[in-house]
């Protein structure tokens, strides 16, 4: 879980950075919803923890997979095997992407080659990155009504 701290802190900010800053493998801790008046909520909270990773790696990669920590097997070995409501409910609360990254003007653009939500393909995700030690944020642009989120990441130091 993240600190308040880490929510409340003057850190690294995205202007400061290079590419190569941001190359490692992150865990998820978290993320928040910010509204236009400042309003902070967490979508999932307590009810649905998330297992999520990203990587960037020094060739200029990133990797992005999330999937709810709550997931129960299906009733089949093989994936070709599963009925459409199974597959309905593995999809559940998956994010999914791959592609290159670049960073511009204190930004990090996820250029997305795959992923499995296909309106993505072809798009770049752009965030804001920030650091305070291990501890990543990744803050996303404004959607139409004003708000955005942060999704926080913890460098994995070992395996």
């Amino acid at each position: 879980m993240i600190s308040a701290n880490f929510l409340n802190r003057n850190a690294t900010k995205g202007v400061d950075m290079k590419a190569e800053d941001l190359v490692g493998t992150y865990i998820g801790c978290g993320q928040e919803h910010v509204a236009k008046d400042g309003t902070v909520t967490r979508p999932w909270g307590q009810r649905r923890p998330y297992l999520s990773w990203i990587v960037y790696t020094k060739e200029g990669l990133v990797i992005v997979l999330s999937t709810p920590a709550d997931r129960k097997p299906i009733s089949v070995k093989r994936i070709e095997d599963a009925s459409r409501d199974e597959l309905a409910k593995m999809a559940e609360g998956v994010v999914a992407y791959a592609g290159r990254y670049e960073m511009k003007d204190g930004k990090v653009h996820h250029n997305i080659q795959v992923s499995f939500f296909p309106n993505w393909v072809g798009r770049a995700n752009i965030r804001t990155p920030s650091f305070e030690g291990n501890l990543l944020t990744l803050t996303t642009e404004p959607e139409e009504d004003g708000s955005f989120q942060r999704i926080f990441w913890e460098r994995v130091t070992s395996a």
